[in-house]
Parts: structure tokens; sequence; C-alpha cells
């Protein structure tokens, strides 16, 4: 085991059956690709302590990341800026993402636009609201933003209290069922009924939410993002 990381627990409860299996998410935490995990979770909480303006630059990777993919939304969002983000008009915005060869730039531009009035009161959302009432908040404020995108916001801001529930994770969530159905995202309510098997799976390796998301996604893609 690397120096200075913690032990993983050895045995799980038998009523799990993941794929990839616990075992393989108990093995990357007993890795050295644990630093790297400590690594980001500690830039998350750095963002979480960020201006305003930074914070709005996240909020916009997550809107452009859904439904496309992370790399998606972070070459965008590195070639927009949060300046852009901010104050371009939303014609010119839309242009912007239509040359960088986003996908969804017409709706994407608007949901952007439509999230600038609520820039100024992301510190005190992060900072200061309950995370669970935070989630909600910007579901019901924030068009474009759904409980997938709210908590990837809020774990990339250092809110680690949530499933991230995209389609690598839900492939993997889908082998939690006996009878082998698919687990289907179709509604909010749906989605917070497959986040109950997330963050069982959390609690029984005493990872945050948030935290296992990462190992989970490192195990589905290979990559480390955000």
């Amino acid at each position: 085991m690397v120096a200075g990381m913690e032990k993983a627990p050895a045995k799980l409860s038998e009523e799990w059956d993941f794929r990839p299996s616990v075992d393989a998410i108990v093995n990357l935490m007993n890795s050295p690709f644990s630093l790297e995990v400590r690594a980001k979770s500690d830039e998350f909480r750095k963002m979480g302590q960020q201006s305003a303006e930074d914070l709005f630059g996240e909020l916009c990777f997550c809107i452009l990341a859904a439904n496309t993919s992370a790399e998606m939304g972070l070459r965008t969002q590195l070639s927009i800026g949060n300046h852009g983000f901010i104050h371009l008009p939303e014609e010119k915005l839309r242009d912007d993402l239509k040359r960088v060869k986003y996908r969804f730039y017409n709706l994407r531009s608007s949901f952007i636009v439509g999230a600038r009035p609520i820039m100024d009161r992301l510190p005190d959302i992060v900072r200061n609201m309950d995370p669970w009432e935070a989630r909600e908040f910007l579901v019901k404020n924030v068009k474009g933003i759904g409980y997938k995108e709210a908590s990837h916001f809020l774990r990339n801001v250092g809110i680690f209290r949530f499933a991230i529930l995209d389609k690598h994770i839900i492939r993997m969530l889908s082998s939690a069922f006996p009878d082998g159905r698919e687990a289907k995202i179709t509604s909010p309510s749906r989605y917070l009924e497959l986040e109950k098997y997330f963050l069982m799976l959390a609690d029984s390796l005493k990872l945050e939410p948030g935290i296992l998301d990462l190992y989970m996604w490192k195990i589905a893609t290979g990559k480390l993002i955000k």
C-alpha cells in the first residue's frame, strides 16, 4: 500500500454484484491512483473558494459537458473562457461554440446566457447553503441544469455528497440489479431512486459519493478529468 493512504475496506457486503466488481474499486483505493484522487479532490475544494466568475465558469463547464463529454466540455471551457461565458452576446457566444465544434451551440449558448443572473449568488450557494438545498436550488433555477449537472458542479467545487450518474456510471449501476435489467434515468425521480444505490455503495466503501465517482470513472474510461 502506498505510504500516506488509508487502507480501504477489505470486504464488502455480499449483496452487491457490481461490474466491474467492488474489488476493482478497492484495488484502486489501495493503489497510487488514490494519490491522484486526493490531489483532484483538493483541487475541487480550492475551486469552491474562488471568485463568483470562476464558479460561474465551472457551472458553464457542467452545462457544456451534459450529453456530450467531459473532454468536450473542458476543451470548450478553455476556448471560451470565463470572460466569454459572462460577457459575450448570445449570438456571438453561439458562433464561438460552433467555431470550436461544440455540438449543441444553439441551446447551450442560450442556457449559459440565461444562467448569468445567478453568478453573483454562487459563492453563497457553494459555501453557505445546505448541500441538498443547493442542489435543488440549482435544478429549479438554472435552465440546462438537472440533478446530474448540479451534482457535477457541486462535486467540482468541493461538495462530494452526490452521485453524478452519467452513462458510464449508469452502466456500472445496471449490474447491481439481480434480474439484469438496465438502469435508466427517465425522470428526476428516477435519478434520485438510482442515486440511492450509488450512495449505499459509497457508504459500504467508506467513501464520499463524489470521490467514489472518480474511482468508478477511472475504471470505466481509464481517465481522471473532472
